[in-house]
């Protein structure tokens, strides 16, 4: 009787054993377990942090893609390029669809091989404008769109290449794509002029000396009557940073205008307009150094040259 208990002791001791090796063994893995897990999440909440970087993404010559800029994020784009063809890299915001009024970026072409060709920085207001002669080498180019102050929100970037080496001529637009407007004579129907006045004042689209302006400066006085080119509805009308008091109106066939600088803004987000109806009057808000009206036209989001539309 005596040796069954000894012999159940020892069951029980053994068990006792197994039991605290096998809780020994849980807890020091579930402590591994917890450090793997625990260790990135306070990284994720660490604001020092980097952040890992965004996948690049893809662009081809011709398109326009859209993207979405935070304050301190980069994006990157990539696209194929061959030795001897130009390269034209236009970027503009879209004012009231998440745009920091204020924000300005860095936009930067990199050759395959890591060096860089070409560098400009830019504004929601005078967005930057690469224009590359000659690409050095077949390969892989990278686009990187640096955020410098503000939140960039939403984007379009667009993408052309030449079949050879040209070159920018002032006046014109280089690299725009045949295929990137409509019809311009039917397109001239549908709009007046903004003002009674025609000078231009400033800087034209795209102008020599500012190759990322994307509208005209008309020559406008201060209270000049500024009007809607065409039926619409207004979409924005409010403070637009470098763009000072800004209308934008939206009409039909996938057009919009825009009208900045302005003294005073008469109408109101939402306000259904005839073409003719009085927008607001011309001023000198915002990045301006006189007055007068910056005029843009933009079709499918992307700006087109007013000249061209307007009668």
């Amino acid at each position: 009787m005596k040796s069954t208990k000894k012999i159940r002791a020892l069951d029980l001791f053994g068990w006792g054993a197994l039991v605290s090796v096998l809780a020994a063994v849980a807890y020091l893995g579930g402590a591994a377990l917890a450090r793997r897990w625990t260790v990135p999440s306070l990284a994720l909440l660490d604001s020092t942090a980097t952040p890992p970087p965004k996948r690049a993404l893809r662009i081809a010559p011709g398109d326009v893609e859209e993207g979405t800029l935070g304050a301190e994020e980069p994006d990157e784009w990539q696209f194929l390029g061959q030795t001897g063809q130009s390269a034209t890299i236009e970027m503009w915001f879209h004012v009231g669809s998440g745009s920091n009024a204020d924000a300005e970026m860095v936009v930067r072409l990199l050759a395959p091989d890591g060096a860089r060709l070409a560098e400009k920085q830019g504004s929601v207001f005078l967005p930057p404008y690469i224009f590359e002669s000659a690409l050095p080498a077949d390969g892989l180019y990278r686009v990187e769109v640096v955020p410098v102050t503000g939140s960039l929100g939403r984007y379009s970037l667009g993408l052309t290449l030449s079949e050879g080496i040209a070159e920018a001529t002032p006046g014109t637009t280089p690299g725009v794509p045949s295929g990137a407007t409509p019809d311009s004579p039917a397109a001239a129907k549908l709009f007046q002029w903004p003002t009674t006045r025609r000078r231009i004042s400033g800087w034209t689209y795209h102008d020599p000396d500012k190759l990322g302006h994307i509208g005209l400066d008309i020559a406008a006085e201060i209270w000049d009557p500024i009007v809607a080119v065409a039926d619409g509805e207004v979409v924005f009308a409010d403070w637009g940073g470098g763009y000072g008091n800004l209308v934008i109106v939206e009409h039909e066939n996938d057009w919009q205008s825009y009208y900045a600088h302005l003294t005073e803004i008469t109408v109101e987000v939402g306000q259904q307009v005839r073409q003719g109806e009085t927008l607001g009057g011309a001023g000198t808000t915002g990045f301006s150094t006189g007055s007068h009206l910056h005029f843009e036209l933009r079709y499918q989001g992307r700006p087109v040259d007013p000249h061209i539309y307007l009668p």
